[in-house]
């Protein structure tokens, strides 16, 4: 007969480090969680109106278009790029990754652009593409952001 008291006994003793380690953790979690605050979004500004932007088709590559910018004047840093387009019934797009493009001090540049998935030299081109959207964002020597948007038809 004894077995049985200590039997509840530890059975108890469980049930009540269960519920205590329970409690901790829920607390926790709940000081843990952030509140998020309204914080304005940095408003986009438009990049200066003497930048030239053009997308052509490349004359040397297949599946190939041609980001041409100009007119930079020395006065931006870097300039990040995202194409999106429509393949086959899926939007797809390319950008430059966590890496923009160095433009400090130059004027102009132009960067080609696979419209597909290359692996290991095997590359497969998006098909059907008619229409792109391109927007890039330009970085001045002070850090500060603008940005150009626009559709261009194939």
């Amino acid at each position: 007969m004894p077995k049985k008291p200590l039997l509840f006994g530890i059975l108890a003793a469980l049930v009540v480090i269960t519920g205590v380690v329970v409690v901790k953790s829920i607390s926790r979690s709940r000081q843990a969680q952030t509140v998020v605050e309204d914080v304005p979004s940095e408003e986009v500004v438009p990049v200066d109106a003497t930048v030239s932007v053009q997308l052509v088709k490349s004359r040397s590559r297949a599946n190939t278009v041609a980001l041409e910018v100009s007119g930079m004047g020395g006065t931006y840093t870097t300039v990040a790029y995202e194409l999106t387009y429509e393949s086959q019934g899926l939007i797809k797009g390319v950008n430059s990754g966590s890496k923009p493009i160095d433009v400090a001090g130059k004027d102009a540049f132009e960067r080609e652009v696979y419209l597909g998935t290359c692996s290991k030299n095997d590359c497969k081109p998006d098909v059907g593409v008619k229409k792109i959207s391109v927007t890039l964002e330009f970085t001045d020597t002070a850090g500060k952001k603008s940005q150009f948007s626009k559709d261009y038809e194939l």
